[in-house]
């Protein structure tokens, strides 16, 4: 959800992990569902300083139908937060991902009579997680909260979770990742994922900022107890772009990488595994800004 010395410097400006409770069932995340209505919102997702509730319209959502998404901001006292400020250009941002990983969406809730709101149609049917990433009110970055949403519908074929290979293809361009089949938990991990044209094989050398920062680099363990969110703040053109971070755990990991060329935002996901702790590799503590839990 990067710190690179040859020919690009990346500064990690924001990263987030996440971990609960979520259940492989096959290659889907989990099962967990509750009742979906305007008139029933689902649990309240805590934190020690912060809440958010999640209802949606209509109940329960449809696959190829329109959803309306409100959030409710609760400060620590239980009172409604009405506004917050902004990061990376937005009071909040909304990562809708489905439990088999296959449909993963970047959303921007806007804020509405009191709460945040926006439309999202989804995909197929299934079990998705709605990933809340918002500044705390009153200042600082609050804990990345969660919900669970059923949506009903016609479900994609279950497929098995498998490691894709370093190149791939999205948009026009033609993405390479670096440095993702030598990843250890616990250990710094440097991603760098080198943006060409696809027609001409050149690299691209104009990337535009998306959302303040240069690429946004999104990651959930397969199942579903770790997510990531680092934005890389500085690149040189035909560099591309790099993160730095440390996985917590051995297991396969879906990676997105956003970026923006043109005014249009490109999204192109990997898998990649991360292998056992090496015990000769000293153990790495996220980059000062890093916050989170491990479940």
């Amino acid at each position: 959800m990067a710190r690179l010395k040859p020919g690009l410097t990346i500064t990690l400006a924001h990263l987030t992990l996440l971990a609960a409770p979520l259940a492989l069932a096959g290659p889907a995340l989990g099962k967990e569902s509750h009742a979906r209505g305007h008139s029933h919102p689902q649990p309240t997702t805590k934190s020690s300083m912060s809440s958010t509730q999640l209802r949606s319209t209509p109940s329960p959502a449809q696959a190829g139908k329109p959803t309306t998404l409100v959030l409710r901001v609760r400060d620590a006292q239980g009172q409604p937060v009405p506004t917050l400020s902004l990061s990376h250009g937005k009071p909040m941002h909304l990562f809708v991902i489905s439990n088999d990983v296959q449909s993963f969406a970047h959303l921007h809730p806007e804020p509405r009579g009191g709460e945040f709101a926006l439309e999202h149609t989804f995909e197929t049917g299934g079990d998705y997680t709605l990933f809340v990433d918002y500044a705390r009110p009153g200042g600082g970055d609050a804990p990345v909260e969660r919900h669970a949403l059923r949506v009903e519908g016609p479900a994609r074929p279950e497929a098995a979770l498998t490691e894709t290979p370093g190149a791939q293809h999205s948009g026009g361009l033609a993405f390479t990742l670096h440095g993702g089949d030598a990843v250890h938990a616990g250990a710094g991990a440097h991603l760098h994922v080198a943006v060409a044209d696809a027609a001409t094989g050149r690299p691209v050398e104009d990337l535009e900022p998306y959302l303040g920062a240069m690429a946004h680099f999104v990651v959930l363990s397969a199942d579903g107890k770790d997510f990531l969110h680092v934005h890389p703040l500085d690149t040189r053109p035909g560099q591309g772009v790099a993160a730095h971070t440390v996985f917590p755990r051995a297991g396969l990991y879906k990676l997105w990488v956003q970026v923006q060329r043109q005014g249009r935002v490109v999204t192109v996901p990997f898998v990649l595994r991360v292998q056992a702790a090496d015990a000769s590799r000293p153990v790495v503590a996220p980059a000062h800004g890093a916050h989170g839990s491990h479940h």
